[in-house]
Formats: C-alpha cells, structure tokens, sequence
C-alpha cells in the first residue's frame, strides 16, 4: 500500500523552506503550536536539505565538467571542501539516475544511502526505484537489489572506517540516542566524517528489543510473585479455618 505525504509526514515534492508556518511567526501562526505542526514543518525542511545536497553534487559535477582544471581547483578550495567530500560529491553528481529520484521527491533522507545508489547497476536501480521512497534505510535498498556480500563489502571500502564508539550496553534507547545526537554535535565541524546512521538505526532497534524483553520479564515475575501471594493467603486461611 501506497503510503501518502501526510501519512509521511512531510512532502517529498517540496522545494521551499517553511519558516513561519507554526512557532516564530510573529503575527498569527498557521498552524497550532503542538509536537505534530513542528514535527511537519522540521521534516519538511529536513528534506529540503536533502534536496539542496543534492543539488550541490550536481553542480559539482557540472562545474568540472565545464571549468578549466584550475577553474575547478579554485572554486573547490573556495567552497573549503575536502579531496574526499568532492569525490562523494562527484559521484552523486554524476549519476543521472539520482535526478529522476529528485524530480520526484524519492531522494532518500540519509546522505550514504544516496551514495549507495550510485554503486548500483541499472539492472538493481530499476528494482529499487519500484519500490524507493524518502525513508528507505541502505539496508533496505541492499535487499531489494539483492547485492551480494563482495559488492556490499566493496561499498563499505569506499567509506572508510576508522573510528568506533562503544558504550555500556545497559544505555537505554532515550539515552543512546542522546548520546548520538552529541556525537553528531561534536563532527558537525568535520564535514568528512559522517555518522553511520544505518548502524546507529540497528542499535536502536537491539535496544528497543532488549528493552520490551526485560519489561515482559518483569510482568512475568509480578505475575509469578503475585500468584505465589495469592496461594500463600488462600494457603494461610484455609490454615486458619482448620
């Protein structure tokens, strides 16, 4: 089933920043200042981001097709960007498939799994754009290509990892996902290096798992407790009576 832009939460179709539809609006608000208008007006502008993004690969991508070397060397040590991010962006850039995915709205949010689609060949793109939309995770994306562990391992080589966070594993999801957000903080002012959000979206789901297996372990004690409770009383009067 067909999931629509307002079950989404947001509209994969557009292309302005909303700044005055809910909270700082000086005059009247257009909508209601509740945790669903902002959730909306946030996720829209999230994904206008990921359009911008976009939108930088592709020009990247123009601007090298169509400067000089050294015209090209100059506007990329004016941007400030790294030899690495060119390349990611360059990739991006480059991949016509990308930009019928942008004309409409089916840019995934996350920035690697925008990358993963450009290792794709035609043959597993065409499967995946059936079926793509904003919040399909690389995971996703893997298994609906069907790519093999040589081509996914050749991915992951293309983003190298060298840095590991390991935390007490008795964090809670609340807490972990805190603890990511800081993370993220602390890299904001280094652009090559990305948070792997796929891993971090696979924590949160162990987490949560743990967490309804512990709950449900729980109930089931106060249950057992209880039921021994109600033994030892009905154990107790029956005692009593005789």
């Amino acid at each position: 089933m067909e999931v629509s832009n307002k079950d989404k939460g947001f509209n994969p179709l557009i292309v302005n920043l909303q700044t005055l539809e809910v909270g700082y609006n000086k005059g009247k608000p257009k909508l209601k200042a509740t945790w669903e208008s902002y959730y909306h007006q946030i996720k829209n502008n999230l994904y206008v981001s990921v359009k911008a993004e976009y939108l930088v690969a592709r020009d990247l991508y123009d601007a090298e097709e169509t400067l000089t070397v050294s015209e090209f060397k100059l506007l990329t040590e004016r941007l400030g960007f790294a030899e690495s991010t060119i390349t990611k962006y360059l990739n991006v850039g480059k991949d016509t498939r990308l930009w019928r995915l942008f004309g409409k709205g089916k840019l995934p949010l996350k920035w690697t799994t925008n990358y993963l689609l450009t290792t794709l060949t035609d043959a597993q793109f065409e499967k995946v754009e059936e079926r793509i939309d904003p919040d399909m995770t690389a995971l996703q994306i893997k298994q609906i290509a069907n790519i093999d562990r040589k081509t996914d391992n050749e991915f992951k080589k293309m983003l190298l990892s060298f840095l590991q966070v390991e935390v007490e594993n008795t964090i809670d999801v609340v807490g972990f996902e805190t603890l990511v957000k800081s993370v993220k903080k602390a890299l904001k002012s280094i652009p090559e290096i990305n948070v792997n959000d796929d891993k971090v979206d696979t924590v949160i789901e162990k987490l949560k798992t743990v967490a309804t297996k512990q709950s449900k372990k729980s109930e089931d004690i106060m249950r057992a407790k209880k039921i021994l409770s109600d033994y030892k009383t009905s154990y107790d009067h029956a005692e009593a009576v005789a």
